[in-house]
């Protein structure tokens, strides 16, 4: 189950969705979430079990430290730096390209996992 950020495109998402993604896809603005805090909505996304993907790997934006995440049992995945670079079409080619990897790497991770995903290679533990 993959819960997407605001930084990605809810109509992306939806695409994915209804184009058979291998695992249960939702974006923040469906929960009613769109605009909360992340202090907010991370804590009930995690208890919900979700995996969250976004490409905002900055902790002060965030409000978390990759330590605090952590220890609040997260599994994510950062989109590298190369995700803010792209177009909207190259953005779209790589989810459809990467979706089924991150939903592979993601299903198996334990509590606690932050993984960062590059534009090429394989994704990286933080």
């Amino acid at each position: 189950m993959l819960l997407f950020d605001e930084n990605i495109s809810p109509v992306l998402v939806d695409f994915l969705a209804k184009c058979g993604a291998p695992t249960k896809l939702q974006h923040l603005r469906k929960l009613g979430w769109s605009g909360k805090p992340d202090a907010d909505w991370i804590p009930r996304a995690i208890e919900n079990g979700w995996v969250i993907v976004t490409a905002d790997r900055n902790d002060a934006t965030r409000g978390f430290a990759v330590a605090q995440l952590k220890a609040l049992g997260v599994r994510m995945v950062w989109l590298g730096p190369f995700w803010d670079h792209l177009g909207r079409w190259e953005k779209a080619k790589w989810l459809v390209n990467h979706v089924e990897p991150i939903a592979d790497a993601t299903m198996l991770a334990e509590a606690s996992t932050v993984l960062l995903f590059n534009q090429i290679g394989p994704p990286r533990s933080i």
